[in-house]
């Protein structure tokens, strides 16, 4: 039985290399008179800004610029960018970026037309519409550009928090693989693997759908075929490839939900201020290991996606094959250990399991982790 279910879309999408070129036009076509960029300064300084300002110029704009976009954007942040671009009568927003610039930007979109701060919209409902938003990815990892939700650190809790209604959703996301042609080899290791997770996690979640099966399960096989190559290689196809997994990911977790990765690396990148991409790496492979019981033929699925040949093998056999695939692609790009970072204190860890353990993703895993088998996986990973 298929049961009931539901799929939603607000951002329109725009797929191939120089579609960028076009976003000056998409502007003046939704009858939009003050554009701002809201960019990082790395993105600055390999010249994508002015790339993107000249297309936006050429349609006859002047466009302004926010260049204040932090890593794990933190509520403040976001709060500041809010009232720069409302002073100047900003009334569209496009980032330009990864996670971080196109969260911040939808951050600062809803305080523009919303009020209060940030902080004071994470899980709650908006009251209208936000300023309009458009996304450039830069990276091929976050998805962000197709999610009605915005991920930003809660000063006040040290963990992250989600701005989330469909009313801060993107407009429009242009989703260019020539964004990613500067990208080092690192990024796309660990953007990849952050957009394999959001796949992953998409088709296993238990309020997954028909609809959001057969997205993610495509980018899984997208991903696996193609991020060694993308990341090592530099393959332009390969790089292509990743870039549409990406964004099809993130279109899958839209709809579904994302489980116990992002439930971790929520809350250590809130507390540690360390690459979400990152983070879900170094965990994915232990939590699906730890979650293949609450759903076996999912994760079977997920290993025959990835290339594991699942003939003769039952589907705990299967989908632990598959968890090796994950430690090997992830071997070959180069994912850094936990242990690795100087700033993980194990200390912390008790803390952090709880706190991952009451994350809102926690229920949508096959399994629902307690604090003390969140715990175990911390160690199990610290100690690799």
């Amino acid at each position: 039985m298929i049961g009931n279910f539901g799929f939603f879309l607000p951002t329109q999408i725009m797929f191939g290399r120089g579609v960028v070129k076009e976003v000056g036009e998409e502007i003046k076509a939704r009858g939009l008179k003050k554009p701002m960029l809201v960019t990082d300064a790395g993105i600055i300084k390999i010249g994508l800004a002015d790339q993107i300002k000249g297309y936006i110029e050429e349609a006859g704009f002047e466009c302004m610029l926010f260049d204040g976009i932090v890593p794990n954007p933190r509520d403040y942040d976001c709060d500041k960018g809010a009232k720069i671009a409302a002073d100047a009568g900003a009334d569209v927003l496009i980032a330009v970026g990864g996670g971080s610039a196109m969260d911040t930007a939808k951050a600062m979109a809803t305080v523009m037309t919303n009020g209060k701060t940030s902080r004071d919209w994470i899980d709650v409902e908006l009251d209208v519409q936000s300023v309009p938003v458009i996304c450039i990815p830069t990276t091929c990892g976050t998805g962000s550009e197709v999610t009605f939700n915005a991920v930003i650190s809660n000063t006040e809790t040290h963990l992250k928090g989600n701005i989330f209604d469909p009313k801060c959703a993107p407009i429009l996301a242009l989703v260019d693989p020539d964004m990613i042609n500067g990208l080092p080899g690192s990024l796309i290791s660990s953007t990849g693997i952050d957009a394999l997770t959001h796949a992953v996690e998409a088709y296993v979640s238990t309020v997954a759908t028909p609809m959001t099966d057969a997205i993610a399960i495509y980018a899984v096989k997208l991903i696996g075929e193609n991020i060694v190559k993308a990341a090592n290689d530099r393959d332009a196809d390969a790089m292509e490839a990743v870039m549409l997994a990406s964004m099809m990911a993130g279109v899958a977790f839209g709809n579904a939900d994302t489980a116990a990765v992002h439930c971790i690396a929520e809350c250590f990148g809130g507390f540690y201020d360390i690459p979400h991409g990152v983070t879900n790496s170094m965990f994915l492979a232990d939590v699906s290991e730890f979650s293949i019981p609450g759903n076996p033929k999912k994760y079977a699925d997920v290993a025959e996606a990835l290339g594991v040949d699942t003939d003769g093998k039952t589907d705990e056999e299967a989908a632990l094959a598959g968890v090796q695939v994950i430690r090997d692609i992830c071997k070959e790009l180069n994912i850094p250990k936990l242990s690795s970072f100087e700033v993980i204190d194990p200390k912390d860890f008790e803390y952090l399991a709880e706190a991952s353990s009451k994350h809102v993703c926690n229920p949508s895993n096959p399994i629902e982790a307690t604090k003390e088998q969140y715990l175990e996986i911390f160690k199990k990973v610290y100690n690799a």
